[in-house]
């Protein structure tokens, strides 16, 4: 039985660690910089612990060997930080409000919006809220459809269910719980309604893929709190498919202590984590 002080031996093995760092890279996109071994056995040990591996050599043997997808979504859901929670970085919703919907001008009938790290849902069940508020439950219905993406299958199924805990539910304001939520059949949870899921389609996506496969153009993207974890050339290379997918003065939100700073991408800063299309790609200047 493997116990806590082998688990240490494992973790001191800088070979393995390169060699595990360098395929989380390649595979996912996701770039752990030198130094961080400490967040790799916060994530990784369990595996470990639990001898479904002997060491971390033993992990990078099966995910190149791998012939099917389980165990990089397994490794992809233990990496990937699900830290979120309802209208998190409040004035991206107020900008959205009063400055994007508004002007939006639906093609082939429909608004698209893209949540492209959706978690477990809350930011795009945060974005159909303010839609509904604005538009009216009706024509919200008609002509809004958001998708919601992630690496991990497992945060994806809990955004299909919308259910959450009364802690989540504090974070909303009150006139949206009224609205747009209702007890979920069990004390101390709560579920977004079936009109707001209904707008919803969630499915997994490695953003780190060479091309989206989507034929319908985005008007809006999210995009928060993921870039911090990709390198110079993936944080381009995603920007810019991010522009292929999408409207042509599309709006792209990332969060507001990220920056496109010194990538060549067709998007022009206009706020604090807010960026719109632009027809020629230059360096941002934040």
């Amino acid at each position: 039985m493997i116990d806590n002080s082998d688990i240490d031996k494992v973790f001191k093995d800088q070979k393995a660690i390169d060699r595990i760092r360098f395929l989380i890279h390649r595979r996912l996109g996701i770039h752990i910089k030198e130094g961080k071994e400490s967040l790799l056995r916060q994530r990784l040990w369990k595996l470990i612990l639990n001898n479904e591996y002997q060491d971390l050599n033993h992990l990078c043997d099966e995910i190149e060997r791998a012939q099917d997808s389980n165990i990089l979504l397994r490794l992809a859901t233990l990496i990937s930080t699900n830290h979120t929670y309802f209208f998190r970085e409040s004035t991206h919703f107020d900008f959205l409000q009063t400055t994007i919907v508004p002007n939006l001008i639906p093609e082939n009938g429909k608004i698209r919006f893209w949540s492209a790290a959706a978690s477990s849902g809350e930011e795009a069940y945060s974005l159909c809220m303010i839609l509904a508020e604005i538009m009216g439950i009706d024509r919200f219905s008609r002509e809004v459809a958001l998708l919601g993406t992630d690496i991990s299958q497992k945060v994806l199924d809990a955004a299909e269910k919308g259910i959450y805990t009364v802690e989540n539910f504090e974070k909303i304001p009150s006139m949206y719980r009224m609205n747009y939520t209702e007890a979920a059949g069990h004390e101390g949870f709560f579920q977004i309604k079936q009109v707001l899921r209904n707008a919803c389609l969630f499915r997994r996506l490695n953003l780190n893929m060479c091309k989206y496969p989507f034929k319908q153009k985005f008007h809006v993207i999210f995009c928060r709190n993921l870039f911090i974890y990709f390198d110079h050339d993936t944080q381009e290379a995603i920007c810019n498919e991010f522009a292929r997918v999408s409207m042509p003065d599309a709006w792209l939100f990332i969060s507001q202590t990220e920056t496109l700073r010194n990538l060549n991408v067709p998007w022009k800063y206009v706020n604090p984590g807010i960026y719109r299309k632009t027809l020629n790609p230059h360096y941002g200047n934040q």
